[in-house]
Order: structure tokens, then C-alpha cells, then sequence
């Protein structure tokens, strides 16, 4: 008997990969094959099969379809909340809006970036007192206190660049503590002017009245007496007769005078008929009068030193008054009968007179020609005094005698001056705040526009009184000085780039890794580079090049003996999953009684990760067991049990359910730090009334990443 090899099973072919060995007698013959997930092309080639793209996947409505070479497998979606996106590792990152948004923020805000979203924050203009921030937030405009309330009352109210003041109505004054018009105290200020007798201040004004006894004159304010007498406003009975005094009146008894006499106040008074030219005396003779009566006397000659008075007598004549200076200077005149006598002078003079040349009399002294009595300011003689005439801004003191300097800035506050008032001797002088200049009219105040002088070290934008800097983007106003912009160091700022980030002024570099990766067109994430679809992978074409985090990994997976794999031939450079079905000798029995039944490699490229907030699902294993909360005790069921992992234990395999069927969700339940590469050996038991029918075994290699992108 002859007994053929089958060069197929010894592996004594020359059948390349893309081909499988068909065993014939005495030979075998090569025929160009494809395994399940790979479909053949044109130019008679094994190209895989995207599950994913034609819909031929059963991933369900939480889950993403992730092509494989020959096959496919479900991952976990993940679903990015509103200011998050979904990096090159599936991981959700926050969107910095500010530097991926145009102008996300009104003028005058800045833009802050925040997780999840982004903040405006409006650049604060510090305003002075009297000012506020216009809308836009950029300058500085005038308050109107006139319109924000009633500031000055029922007075006018005149608005100022910055402040205000009150036109106060006549008989107010503003005052320096309240600003405020206030009442003056006319009574109080001016007690001596106003009123003859008594000053009641009203509210603007004031009133007059006078005491009993008096009344108002048509001037309002001077007071003159009642006569009670006239007006019959006395009380005198019959008999007595109502006698005027000042302010009042009294009564006295009725007197009848005899002839020759009057009744004046409560006497009888003589009449002079000389005087009244009620005698009859004739041209020669001299009426003389007598007590109720008169006489005539014949008229005489008088001597030297007498002279006729008008009653026809000779009275002595008072040299000393009808003569000038009939003495010496030195010397006083002293009138005697019929003549005078000269005496030594003795003649005290009161303050501001004194004796005349001839000591004769007093003299007023001309001050005003004694010392500089007023200074710089015009001196008036008066009569015994003298007063200063002062120059403006001057006012003269009447107990000092001096002019003295009018505090105008006190006297006329608010008016005077926009902002500040100094005063000066005779004058005063106003000042502006910071950021004004006196205005040409020497009591205004106009801004000054600080950005002329480039006071800032980029941007200077002028506001009323003050002035803002502003910096480039990339660079931030120094803290102490407000003008100097520091360039922002944002590799200091958490999550900027994915890997390594170089500061520059006013702008930073993100670098990825020296391979493996390439730099988004963000300019800062680093997303792998896939050598195996590039072609610049450097596999044998019996090695399947599998991408892997910032590299690549060349794989041959070999069955075990007994074991071959699923399909013919082989699945082409393309997959990295291969299948191995038992495929047992006829006389091997020990073959034939192992429940593996089935060993399937694969790989699997996860990131670095340091932290875990939860366990993340890495891989999904299918079944075909019908998933069922209560099994009966013949029904079949598929248990899991993860055999190998790595030392910490990091990885494990619980059941689930999926599409009514029974899956296996291999998770990932410690944080990993690569690099690292590590084999999970994940075991599928399917059991039967406590008997295991079949196991399969699924082996996958884990190239763990240096980096967490």
C-alpha cells in the first residue's frame, strides 16, 4: 500500500502567503485563497474586508465599530460633553475656545479660557470721582450729578466736568462741609445793618420788627415812635392831658397858664416878645423882655470891649472868638470883661489829632504821610483816623487797621476752580488732578492725552484723566508698574500641548516625540503616526505590521501544534488577529479530548495612563450563547476567567450582555505606565450541566505607550 505525505499538513510546500496548499496524491498545488474578512481583488490580491464601512458589524447603538485585518471588534463610544472633543487616544479634552474661537468676547473683555467653556472678562477702568465706565468698558465719561439726583434742592444745579456745584438762590450760601445750600443768618451776620430794633431770620431772608411803643418805617427796617398822644392810642382820663415820650406816653394834670407864659410839657413857659417881635418898642429904644412880659429901654453906647446886644444893652464882646489868633502860638485865649487875657497852653489833644502850630487848637494827624501805614495798598486820611483803600483780592480789617489777603478758595468753593484751588497772596492759583492740564482759561481742566508720551511698552489707549495699557496677545501687564508687558510663559498653564512646549515671547511651540507622532494642525496635539498604512514600516512579508502608539510592531503569530489556522492559508500582511482551530491527527486522541478548541491572537495598543476614574472597557469578546437572567441547569452558558496579566493585576474579565447574547468585556482596572508591553490570556469555557464542552482561548498582546496621547 502506498502511503502518500501530505505536504500540506508537513508544511513541505512552496506556497506563498497570499496562496493555500491543496493536498493531491503524490503532490499538492497552490490556489490563491482568502481568508473569512478579506475579499479578493483585480490584480488577485487579499484586501480586507471594513466591516465597519459596508455595515456587515453587529456593534450596538453605545458602542463604535474599530476595523481589524479580517475582522473587526466593539469599543465603548465615547460621547464628549459641550466644550470637550475626542483626542487622537479616545479620550475627552477641553476645547480652549479662545485660541480656537475669533474674537469670542466683546471689545474691551478679555477672553479666559475655562474647562468646559470659556469666560469674558471685562478689563476694569478705574474712573475718578465724578466720572464712570462708558458701556464698553474702554474710557472714562462725566457723571451728571444734576440729573442722578436732586443734589442742590430747589437751587440750580450746574454740572462740572467731573463734579458740580450750586447756584445758590439769594439768602443762601453753599456750604463747605455738605455742599449744600444752606439759609444764611442775615440776624446774625449783619445784626448791626439790617434792623432798628429786632432781626428775625427767615428761611432766604430775614424780617424786622420793632418793641412796643414803635413801628416799621416804609424802609422795613428802621423803627419810629407811636405818638400814643395823636393817635389816641393813650389812656389819660378827662382832666389830664397825654404827654408823647419815646416809645410810650404818660398823663399828667391839665395846667392853665397865665398871659405872657406857654404851656410846654407840664410847665408854663415865659414868652419872649422881644424875640418873637411881639413888643412895640420904638427905632431909639430897646425892648428888654420880662417874666410874662416886656419893657422898652432907651437904647446905649458902649464902650471898647462891649457892644449892643439886640435889647438895647451893652454886653461884654469875647475878643477870643471874634479875633484871629490874638494870642501867641504857644499861648490860649481866655476872653475877660471888656477885654481878654493870653495863658501858657495846656490843650490836650485826642489819639489821631494833634495841637496846632500856635497851641491853639487840635489838629487831625495825617497818617497816611506818618510810616507806611497800608503797605502796598492806598491810604485815606479821615478825620482823627484813616482807612486802606486794598488792592483786589484784599480786604481791609477795621480792628487791625491792615489789608489782609481774601481766602478765595474758601469764599467762592466750587467755583472758582474745575478741580483744585491754592490760594496765593492777593489771588489764587488752580491745579488739575492727575491726568488733566489747566485749560487756557486758567480754571478749567482738560485731559491730557498720556499715550502721546508712549508711556505703555505696546498698546496705550487714552481714557479721561488716566490712560490704559494694553499687551499683544501672548503677553500680560506687569502687576507693579501697569505699562510693561511680560511676555506669558503658557507652557505653565496645565493641558497647553500634548507633549513638550517651548515658550517663545508672546507665543509657545508644541513638540511631539523625535517618532512616532506628528503635530495636529491645532499646533498642539500630537496624534500617532500610522506606519503600517503609510507603507514605512520596515515588516518581512511573513510578519503582519501592527500600528501601535507612536510606533509600530511586526507580528507572526504561529499556532501550537495541533492546531492550524482558521481558514486556508494565511490572512496577508494586513491582520494582526489570527485564529487557530484544533485540528487534530486521527489516532491522536490525547488531541481529540483537549476542550481548547479554539486559540485566537491578537493585539491591542492602549496609552499610558496614570489615573483611572473608573474601569475602562478595552476589548468586547462575542459569543454565541443566548445571554438569559435564569438558566435552567441543561441550558449552556459561557464562563470567563482571565489567566494571565501583569503583576499588579491591572486587568480583568467579567460577563455581560449584549444584543440578547452573551459577551466577555475585558477591562482595564489599574493605571498602567509605559512603556510596556504585557500578554492578557482571557479563557471562554462553555459549560453545559457542570460540563465544560468547549474552551477557547483568546491571547492579547498589550503594547502599552510611553505617553498618555
Amino acid at each position: 500500500k502506498v502511503t502518500y505525505i501530505n505536504e500540506c499538513l508537513a508544511d513541505r510546500h512552496n506556497c506563498s502567503a497570499e496562496q493555500v496548499c491543496v493536498n493531491t496524491d503524490g503532490s499538492f498545488h497552490c490556489q490563491l485563497s482568502c481568508h473569512p474578512g478579506f475579499t479578493i481583488t483585480d490584480d488577485i490580491a487579499c484586501k480586507d474586508i471594513d466591516e465597519c464601512a459596508v455595515g456587515s458589524h453587529n456593534c450596538g447603538a453605545g458602542y463604535a465599530c474599530v476595523n481589524t485585518p479580517g475582522s473587526f471588534y466593539c469599543d465603548l463610544k465615547v460621547v464628549c460633553r459641550d466644550g470637550f472633543t475626542l483626542d487622537s487616544s479616545g479620550k475627552c479634552i477641553d476645547i480652549d475656545e479662545c485660541l480656537l474661537l475669533t474674537n469670542p468676547c466683546r471689545r474691551g473683555q478679555s477672553c479666559v479660557n475655562a474647562v468646559g467653556s470659556y469666560v469674558c472678562l471685562g478689563n476694569p477702568v478705574v474712573c475718578p470721582q465724578g466720572y464712570r465706565p462708558t458701556a464698553d468698558g474702554t474710557r472714562c465719561e462725566d457723571v451728571d450729578e444734576c440729573l442722578v439726583a436732586n443734589v442742590c434742592g430747589s437751587h440750580a444745579c450746574v454740572n462740572l466736568d467731573g463734579s458740580y456745584r450750586c447756584e445758590c438762590r439769594a439768602g443762601y450760601r453753599l456750604s463747605n462741609v455738605t455742599e449744600a445750600c444752606e439759609d444764611i443768618n442775615e440776624c446774625k451776620y449783619y445784626s448791626w445793618r439790617l434792623c432798628g430794633h429786632i432781626c428775625e431770620n427767615t428761611e432766604g431772608s430775614y424780617r424786622c420788627r420793632c418793641i412796643s411803643g414803635f413801628r416799621l418805617a416804609p424802609d422795613g427796617r428802621t423803627c419810629e415812635d407811636i405818638n400814643e398822644c395823636l393817635t389816641g392810642r393813650h389812656n389819660c382820663p378827662r382832666g389830664q392831658v397825654c404827654l408823647n415820650t419815646e416809645g410810650s406816653f404818660h398823663c399828667q394834670r391839665e395846667i392853665a397858664c397865665n398871659t405872657g407864659y406857654k404851656l410846654t410839657g407840664s410847665f408854663c413857659q415865659d414868652i419872649d416878645e422881644c424875640a418873637l417881635g411881639r413888643h412895640d418898642c420904638g427905632a431909639n429904644y430897646v425892648c428888654v423882655n420880662t417874666a410874662g412880659s416886656f419893657r422898652c429901654e432907651q437904647k446905649l453906647v458902649c464902650g471898647d470891649g462891649f457892644t449892643l446886644d439886640a435889647a438895647g444893652g451893652c454886653t461884654d464882646v469875647d475878643e477870643c472868638s471874634a479875633h484871629t489868633s490874638p494870642c501867641q502860638p504857644s499861648q490860649t485865649c481866655v476872653n475877660t470883661l471888656g477885654s481878654y487875657s493870653c495863658h501858657a497852653n495846656a490843650i490836650t489833644c485826642p489819639r489821631g489829632f494833634h495841637l496846632s502850630v500856635n497851641g491853639t487848637r487840635c489838629e487831625d494827624v495825617n497818617e497816611c504821610r506818618v510810616g507806611n501805614k497800608c503797605a502796598k495798598h492806598v491810604c485815606v486820611n479821615l478825620e482823627g483816623l484813616y482807612r486802606c483803600e486794598c488792592r483786589s483780592g484784599y480786604m481791609f480789617n477795621s480792628v487791625t487797621k491792615l489789608c489782609e489777603d481774601i481766602n478765595e478758595c474758601t469764599h467762592y468753593p466750587g467755583r472758582l476752580c474745575a478741580h483744585k484751588c491754592e490760594n496765593t497772596e492777593g489771588s489764587y492759583r488752580c491745579s488739575c488732578a492727575t491726568g488733566f492740564k489747566l485749560a487756557y482759561d486758567g480754571r478749567d481742566c482738560e485731559d491730557i492725552n498720556e499715550c502721546e508720551d508712549k508711556p505703555c511698552s505696546q498698546e496705550c489707549t487714552n481714557v479721561y484723566g488716566s490712560y490704559q495699557c494694553y499687551c499683544h496677545r501672548g503677553y500680560q501687564l506687569n502687576d507693579v508698574d501697569g505699562m510693561t508687558c511680560e511676555d506669558i510663559d503658557e507652557c505653565t498653564l496645565p493641558n497647553v500641548c500634548s507633549y513638550q512646549c517651548v515658550n517663545m515671547p508672546g507665543d509657545f511651540n508644541c513638540t511631539c516625540p523625535s517618532s512616532g507622532y506628528t503635530l495636529l494642525y491645532d499646533g498642539r496635539t500630537c496624534q500617532d503616526i500610522d506606519e503600517c498604512a503609510a507603507g514605512t514600516h520596515s515588516c518581512s512579508a511573513k510578519e503582519t505590521c501592527f500600528n501601535v502608539q507612536g510606533g509600530f510592531r511586526c507580528l507572526f503569530f504561529e499556532c501550537p501544534p495541533n492546531f492550524s489556522r482558521a481558514g486556508k492559508g494565511s490572512a496577508g500582511n494586513a491582520s494582526a488577529v489570527v485564529r487557530c482551530v484544533k485540528a487534530c491527527q486521527e489516532s491522536d486522541g490525547d488531541c481529540a479530548r483537549d476542550r481548547v478548541h479554539i486559540i485566537t491572537s491578537t493585539a491591542l495598543s492602549l496609552p499610558t495612563s496614570q489615573r483611572l476614574e473608573g474601569p475602562e472597557e478595552i476589548v468586547l469578546l462575542r459569543t454565541s450563547a443566548e445571554a438569559k437572567q435564569d438558566l435552567l441547569p441543561d441550558e449552556p452558558d459561557v464562563l470567563f476567567d482571565i489567566l494571565a496579566t501583569d503583576e499588579l493585576l491591572s486587568f480583568d474579565v467579567i460577563k455581560g450582555a449584549q444584543n440578547g447574547m452573551v459577551v466577555g468585556v475585558i477591562r482595564q482596572i489599574k493605571p498602567v505606565l509605559g512603556p510596556k508591553e504585557l500578554i492578557l490570556e482571557v479563557t471562554m469555557k462553555y459549560v453545559q450541566s457542570g460540563v465544560v464542552s468547549q474552551q477557547n482561548i483568546v491571547l492579547i498582546h498589550v503594547f502599552i505607550s510611553e505617553f498618555w496621547f
